[in-house]
């Protein structure tokens, strides 16, 4: 959380010389670099969404082409498909013409094969025509068999084909559509990351623009913008008092919840556990801060402030001094998870690892 615990101090450092008069050198100082942080951050989230919407463009464009390729598929397809369609439809309207002549020459010969005239009343003429009539018979029907069959394997083989373009058809479609939204996802995440951007640059300018305006203002009250900050006629206390009795979960330098790396040191301590001051000091901010609980910040000399977060009870009040190990408040009496009391040592508004102050004994 080094940020966040920049931004913290330097507001509430701010907050607490405010409430007496003209803000100190060190509070400007603290607030030039949180918000010459808050610039940075802004600039290099802006230039990785800058990098994310170069890529997601490249990525547009690659589906751009192949959804280009596929409507051109589905359009050869398509048109293939309606050519069968037109094809087949040809060719069952000429097998109904066959078939129907067919079927009426067929209907006849069998009739006649079926009753042929008495051999005895017929004159020989008509017995030449019915010998001829059952020889044409027999010579039509493989042909009239054949030509049937070629017709049904033809219309069959045209059913199989019109089925399998139909299926190729559908599924170029359902890839097209596939294609379709990732698209439009691709163009959404494009649009927001857009609009971050730009919210992200123009934060940078206007934390940009603030901290020029600060750094005017320390050189107007005569102090060096990387010079020392002003610090305390006193020298900071060699050792510190642990504040609260609990384990020591997190140290100085490991990973923190919010993914990044902990500036100071959290324990975990019981519910309504007493918080002690760990040096003599000026408490120079007492109050509350969404996101940290109570925040108390102690001047303890020698440029050094010490910052307490996460206290459910203040018994300590802003300017009042306090000696080593006084009450400041307790933790929460109840709550869902086990309190944390979290811990900063600061030189001159930079975190410092508190081991040497604490040692290996700081937890229970």
């Amino acid at each position: 959380m080094p940020r966040r615990a920049l931004v913290l101090l330097a507001g509430l450092c701010l907050l607490s010389s405010s409430a007496s008069g003209a803000p100190t050198p060190e509070a400007l100082r603290g607030e030039l670099q949180a918000r010459t942080s808050a610039r940075d951050d802004a600039r290099a989230e802006a230039a990785r969404l800058r990098d994310e919407i170069a890529r997601l463009n490249a990525q547009l464009g690659e589906l751009k082409a192949v959804q280009s390729a596929g409507q051109a598929g589905v359009s050869a397809k398509r048109a293939r498909l309606a050519a069968l369609n037109a094809r087949e439809a040809a060719l069952r309207d000429d097998m109904g013409q066959n078939q129907t002549a067919l079927a009426r020459l067929l209907g006849a010969l069998e009739l006649y094969r079926r009753s042929p005239p008495p051999a005895l009343l017929v004159t020989p003429a008509s017995a030449k025509d019915a010998v001829r009539a059952q020889i044409l018979l027999r010579a039509v029907e493989p042909e009239l068999a054949r030509r049937a069959a070629e017709f049904r394997a033809r219309a069959e083989e045209l059913q199989r084909m019109r089925r399998s373009i139909t299926n190729v058809s559908e599924d170029l479609f359902t890839s097209e559509s596939a294609l379709a939204e990732g698209r439009a996802s691709i163009e959404q995440a494009i649009r927001e990351k857009t609009a971050l951007e730009r919210q992200l640059d123009a934060d940078a300018v206007d934390a940009g623009r603030r901290a020029q305006a600060l750094a005017d203002q320390l050189k107007a009250v005569g102090a060096s913008i990387n010079g020392p900050a002003a610090r305390d006629s006193g020298r900071a206390p060699a050792s510190f008092v642990t504040p609260v009795s609990g384990t020591l979960v997190r140290r100085f330098g490991q990973p923190a919840p919010d993914g990044g790396v902990s500036d100071g040191l959290a324990w975990r301590t019981a519910g309504g556990a007493e918080v002690r001051a760990p040096a003599a000091g000026v408490v120079e901010y007492s109050g509350a801060l969404k996101g940290w609980g109570g925040v108390l910040i102690v001047n303890v000399g020698g440029g050094y402030h010490l910052v307490l977060a996460g206290l459910d009870r203040i018994s300590a009040a802003a300017g009042r001094p306090v000696a080593a190990g006084q009450p400041l408040g307790a933790m929460a009496a109840q709550a869902p998870v086990p309190p944390e009391l979290y811990l900063e040592v600061r030189k001159d508004g930079a975190p410092t690892d508190p081991g040497r102050w604490f040692g290996p004994g700081a937890g229970r």
